[in-house]
């Protein structure tokens, strides 16, 4: 296989090691570009795959983990939590291409809170909210046990680069081996840096399995949610932009198909 140095698309730099899509005939593309064309080479009409990395495949958990800065602290959220939650939840759904709408987010919270369907983690700086990652719990019928989706996770951008994100990750993961859980998983678009990020946090691509999922509401504007079109068409699986997104992961054993 040849390894193209650059996209074809947006001319981005592409090295051996970067996350990059190809079709058959070896075109090349960045995953940001990819995603725009709905994983389909615009020179061929093939579909566009991820070409592997070269070199060894890196171990989970092996990258350096930076340190979280001084000031930072992180907690399980409580309901008197909501409304300082409220505006970063907000930011959180804009970045994902939604219309702002703080009192809705702080409704959708505050029943999270009051039926105990998510679990949160905020991060504090100083005494202000920085970031947050908010679990659903589900259960798998194969390992017959109790599971998480780490469905949102987002820092501010003056808090990032802090450990903040990290941070947040070992306190999800700390949390639900607690309680049990036989893993967490996660999802995030495919030109999201923040892959590093979990990957150095020993969340494991998953390799094994294809995820499906079928729309089954139009938007507010009466269009139908086209599943290749945005991260924010993934009600129920995480996306974060706590620094970019990326494939679909988990932390643990297994996941079994179902």
């Amino acid at each position: 296989m040849e390894y193209r140095s650059e996209c074809e698309r947006c001319h981005v730099s592409l090295g051996d090691r970067d996350s990059a899509y190809v079709c058959a005939h070896e075109c090349t593309f960045c995953p940001s570009c990819c995603r725009k064309l709905r994983f389909v080479c615009p020179n061929c009409s093939g579909e566009l795959v991820r070409r592997p990395r070269a070199g060894p495949t890196p171990v989970p958990g092996e990258r350096s983990v930076p340190p979280v800065a001084p000031g930072i602290r992180v907690r399980r959220a409580d309901p008197g939590d909501v409304r300082s939650l409220a505006p970063l939840f907000d930011a959180y759904r804009e970045f994902y291409e939604q219309p702002s709408d703080p009192p809705a987010g702080e409704r959708f919270l505050h029943d999270r809170f009051t039926h105990g369907e998510s679990v949160v983690f905020l991060a504090e700086e100083n005494g202000a909210v920085v970031g947050f990652t908010q679990l659903y719990p589900l259960f798998s019928s194969i390992s017959l046990g109790r599971i998480y989706v780490l469905n949102d996770l987002f820092v501010t951008h003056s808090a990032r680069r802090k450990g903040v994100g990290g941070a947040l990750l070992e306190a999800a993961r700390t949390w639900a081996d607690s309680e049990g859980a036989h893993y967490l998983e996660l999802a995030t678009a495919v030109d999201n840096p923040a892959q590093r990020l979990y990957e150095a946090h020993g969340w494991l691509p998953d390799r094994e399995f294809l995820h499906y999922e079928r729309p089954l509401r139009p938007r507010a504007d009466g269009t139908r949610v086209d599943p290749a079109a945005s991260p924010s068409r993934r009600p129920s699986r995480p996306s974060h932009p706590t620094g970019g997104g990326g494939a679909r992961a988990r932390r643990g054993s297994s996941r079994a198909p179902g």
